[in-house]
């Protein structure tokens, strides 16, 4: 009988053993998977950059940096459940015009304007679909300038506010707003890269 009694609670140990602990090990689950997601999206932004600069010291820095960060943005989709919106701007301190190229990857048709201080036009208008991109041109004046991105996507409406400088000297500005979904988890980040050359 006592043996009986002890062969009963050991399983009812074992059993209440694996109860308790399940908890700890979604929640070790949950944290590995949101570090996993977090380090990816800290190698997208620094990628983003990098070719951002590599682009820089190509002889046409707008159609180069368009053509690296579509190539890019369609590779980390291929990869993740990713939404990404991009914003690259190219200065030519010679005559100070700027190349504004406006990247949609974020799942869904984007609708917007982006508007800039001092420059000709003062904005425009975009409709972009899924995984698209468009490359505007402006006349600038030799000073910083004032850039706002407003776009809506599935009726919410965003807005980001960032700055470039149109001197004398050559510069690219680029704005990445990157989100990596998985397993019910969401990381995203917002990241503004800038070089003068």
């Amino acid at each position: 009988m006592f043996f009986i009694a002890a062969i009963f609670m050991i399983i009812g140990v074992v059993l209440l053993r694996g109860v308790l602990l399940l908890p700890v090990i979604s929640q070790e689950k949950a944290f590995q998977e949101t570090s996993y997601l977090d380090r990816n999206l800290d190698n997208i932004q620094r990628e983003y950059e990098y070719v951002s600069g590599i682009a820089s010291v190509k002889p046409n820095a707008s159609l180069y940096g368009a053509d690296y960060i579509y190539n890019l943005s369609n590779f980390i989709r291929s990869d993740f459940d990713s939404r990404q919106v991009y914003v690259l701007i190219v200065a030519n301190g010679t005559d100070q015009s700027f190349f504004v190229t406006v990247g949609n990857f974020m799942q869904g048709n984007v609708t917007g304007t982006i508007s800039f201080t001092d420059s000709a036009p003062p904005s425009v208008s975009f409709s972009l679909m899924d995984k698209k991109n468009s490359t505007y041109s402006f006349a600038g004046s030799s000073a910083w300038i004032n850039a706002t991105l407003n776009y809506t996507l599935n009726g919410g409406q965003t807005v980001e506010k960032f700055y470039f400088n149109d001197s004398p000297k050559n510069y690219i500005a680029g704005f990445f707003d990157v989100e990596l979904r998985g397993n019910g988890m969401l990381v995203r980040s917002k990241n503004y890269y800038n070089r003068t050359w």
